[in-house]
């Protein structure tokens, strides 16, 4: 993503904020970010794009975010709750869908937002439905739709205070306070068995999201990157030499990305002296989470 294309996303995002999505005009917009409105139009061709957008970011945001967790290699209970915990955090900086304002809101009667909301709603359905199924394995299965619209709502729920109430709960012990809640909901459906009320046959619309391919998509991100710096290497402002050098460094960062079990500890010493040079900086620092 260039830089103006990211600065204008973020103006979007506190002004939406700030004033509301109808309130807000293209023009408001373009006025914050200093540019014409024709130049905001080359990126985005709509406000309502512009609002997807925002949207898919914060979504692949905490992609990116739950990846990293899962590389740390905790043990299963540990990501368990790192990645509870990160939902409390990720919620209370960003809120449900651009920001934690009571102002912001989706646009109504918009039926490719919706579309696209209803979508994220559902993807967010199956990540927690993945949590649980990674924590407790294939014997909750025939629970599994009942239990995540359990941990979903106590998620939600608790979001709400902690966005709404202000109240003052650490985010690690509200995680273990839910991990042991769902606990208690496993143990007890273990012993006195009952149907579930929402079945696979019910659910037949979730079967048809690919949450493997979101995250997938971290990778294709990563390898755009890398290609991103490695075209505009040629055209920076340094001697042929440093050229040369910062293209055998773009390589090398290709090369070890590619491989099953990347040395990070390389991959960082990489990017830090892509990061060194300013026209590339934009692009190593986006990189920085994908490592």
């Amino acid at each position: 993503m260039s830089v103006l294309k990211e600065k204008i996303l973020e103006s979007a995002i506190r002004l939406f904020a700030e004033k509301g999505y109808q309130a807000t005009s293209i023009q408001d917009i373009a006025d914050d970010c200093s540019i014409a409105k024709g130049s905001l139009y080359k990126h985005f061709s709509s406000k309502e794009e512009l609002y997807i957008s925002i949207l898919e970011k914060r979504q692949q945001d905490m992609i990116d975010a739950v990846d990293h967790i899962r590389k740390m290699q905790l043990p299963t209970k540990e990501t368990y709750l790192e990645e509870l915990a990160y939902q409390f955090d990720f919620y209370v900086e960003h809120g449900y869908y651009i920001s934690r304002d009571h102002n912001e809101l989706p646009p109504v009667n918009n039926d490719k937002i919706e579309s696209v909301l209803n979508g994220m709603r559902r993807s967010m359905f199956l990540y927690y439905q993945d949590i649980l199924l990674r924590r407790y394995g294939p014997g909750i299965e025939e629970w599994k739709c009942d239990a995540t619209a359990m941990l979903s709502g106590l998620i939600r729920e608790y979001t709400f205070h902690l966005l709404f109430g202000y109240l003052p709960i650490d985010k690690k012990r509200l995680a273990v306070f839910i991990a042991e809640r769902m606990d208690d909901l496993m143990e007890g459906l273990a012993k006195r068995p009952v149907p579930s009320l929402l079945t696979d046959e019910l659910m037949t619309e979730y079967s048809q999201i690919d949450l493997k391919g979101l995250f997938a998509s971290r990778e294709g991100r990563k390898d755009a990157l890398i290609q991103k710096i490695a075209s505009i290497i040629p055209d920076i402002a340094v001697p042929n030499q440093r050229k040369n050098e910062l293209a055998e460094v773009a390589a090398m960062l290709r090369e070890e990305s590619a491989k099953d079990q990347p040395r990070r500890f390389l991959q960082l010493a990489l990017l830090r002296d892509l990061e060194s040079e300013s026209e590339l900086s934009f692009y190593a620092k986006q990189l920085l989470p994908l490592i």
